[in-house]
């Protein structure tokens, strides 16, 4: 029976390998867009981790979906080349080859729990914090990236031509035309338009102002000059705190969580509970789905693979469909168990599926 097992459960692990990272590829590819468009104020290498960080986040959706596909996909074959039909023809039961499916579910659960209680949480943090909160939001918030800045309630639209990053941290603007529509805001200057040689905005994490620092401004109107500098100074929380994003449960590990709603300390505790049941429902599913994946792959035995990973789709379809209505389930009545429909669907699902087909 041993190298019954061990012939499936080889073949198992490799094809689900292979599917997870062609998939994890195909998520990272995705997430590079995104990356660098949260990157905004670092380099190239907090836009890799970003993406990096992202695609990780997506561990327990691509672990379940692997592991199903590449489940479909080893016992299709196996029904295909009729090796199934030889094993219940030797008097074997089909619970024997199905063992090997079952015991590598078994063990991407316990990774998944892992997972999803204790490395997730922190990646789910993190992604959202490669670049230091201060930087990004200043970046964000006064759109320093693009060819029009405006500061904030000041009524100053920076036209830079020319942008570099200062040595220490920050950016200079050169050849810029500021837009000031109040005018007589910058020394004596009446016009609303004027040249300016040089413009810094040094960010600072531990600052408690944004400085931004004019050189070389000239009004075109009148032809006077001023080399500076001159300095004006935005008061940093007014910058920062807009669009904030507060810490969630899903920041949070599953201990640091559960600590906080016994301490009766969380806001929101059935939010809480809900999220802790979540994680311990998406690490069961791999053991739930093993099964199931079998019973598919045989009974699809004359209709080819193709058939067999679309009727593997099916169940996945169940399980994302009740992680939809127990989140809406959640809002409707309090109620944290609903956290258990997507396992419950599935079960009531698999249950006369794997009875049937394992009883022929």
């Amino acid at each position: 029976m041993w190298k019954l097992h061990r012939y499936y459960l080889r073949e198992l692990v490799v094809n689900s390998a292979i599917t997870f990272l062609v998939m994890f590829a195909v998520v990272l590819v995705s997430l590079v867009a995104r990356g660098i468009q949260r990157s905004m104020g670092g380099g190239m290498l907090d836009a890799a981790k970003i993406t990096l960080f992202w695609a990780l986040d997506s561990f327990p959706h691509l672990v379940t979906i692997a592991f199903l596909l590449a489940t479909v996909l080893t016992y299709a074959r196996a029904a295909q080349d009729r090796e199934l039909i030889a094993i219940r023809a030797a008097g074997i039961s089909p619970r024997v080859p199905m063992a090997a499916a079952v015991m590598v579910g078994i063990l991407l659960a316990g990774t998944a729990s892992f997972a999803n209680h204790y490395v997730i949480p922190e990646v789910h943090f993190q992604k959202y914090r490669v670049i230091a909160d201060v930087v990004r939001n200043v970046f964000q918030n006064l759109r320093l990236g693009s060819d029009r800045i405006p500061i904030l309630d000041s009524g100053f639209v920076l036209s830079p031509r020319e942008v570099a990053r200062a040595p220490k941290g920050g950016y200079i603007y050169k050849d810029c035309t500021i837009y000031c529509p109040q005018g007589g805001s910058i020394s004596k200057i009446e016009s609303p338009i004027v040249r300016v040689r040089e413009v810094s905005i040094p960010v600072g994490e531990n600052s408690e102002y944004v400085r931004i620092v004019l050189r070389g401004v000239e009004d075109p109107i009148s032809s006077f000059y001023n080399e500076g500098p001159i300095i004006f100074d935005l008061d940093i929380h007014d910058i920062v705190d807009r669009d904030r994003r507060e810490d969630r449960d899903d920041d949070l590990r599953t201990d640091h969580l559960l600590a906080e709603v016994l301490r009766g300390v969380h806001p929101r505790p059935f939010e809480a509970i809900y999220t802790l049941f979540r994680r311990c429902c998406f690490s069961l599913m791999p053991a739930l789905l093993a099964p199931i994946g079998f019973c598919i792959a045989e009974m699809t035995r004359e209709r080819g693979r193709v058939m067999a990973i679309l009727f593997g789709l099916f169940p996945l379809s169940i399980f994302y469909c009740g992680e939809v209505l127990g989140a809406r389930a959640l809002r409707a009545t309090n109620n944290p168990w609903t956290a258990w429909t997507p396992a419950l669907l599935l079960v009531l699902f698999g249950l006369p599926l794997c009875w049937r087909q394992l009883r022929r």
